[in-house]
């Protein structure tokens, strides 16, 4: 004659479907970022010092970064672009987005004025009233 057994009851099992899926978020995240973080330095310019500074505001503008670099060259999100084609590329904005927009240079400390005046009337002939110069700090 046969025993009956119970079947055994399995301990405590743990569902880590969850902690997995957050970890890939946060592993997406963190690249995004990183990505994103150095986009904007990937040409090496000499900044500018500034004796005063603003502290940023608590609301973030629309953002576009301009980088000249020593060679005189445009950069813009990592892309070499001619001045005709940064102006078009203002120009091609919805007007609401050019009033809120905000534009950064990043210009190295050495080079000319005249090659920052350009960049500067294409973004009043765009409409762009908001251009700030990015410094560093003494």
């Amino acid at each position: 004659m046969r025993v009956p057994t119970r079947p055994r009851q399995p301990g405590i099992r743990f569902n880590i479907t969850p902690l997995i899926d957050i970890v890939f978020l946060l592993i997406v995240f963190f690249l995004a970022a990183t990505h994103l973080t150095q986009n904007e330095k990937l040409e090496a310019v000499e900044l500018p010092e500034a004796s005063q500074n603003e502290s940023e505001p608590d609301e973030a503008p629309r953002r576009m970064i301009i980088t000249i670099t020593l060679d005189e060259k445009l950069h813009l999100r990592s892309n070499e672009i001619s001045l005709e084609e940064l102006e078009a590329q203002l120009l091609s904005l919805d007007e609401n987005k050019r009033q809120e927009m905000e534009i950064r240079i990043r210009g190295d400390r050495r080079i000319p004025y005249r090659i920052v005046e350009p960049v500067l009337i294409s973004c009043a002939r765009a409409g762009i009233s908001n251009v700030k110069f990015l410094v560093l700090n003494e």
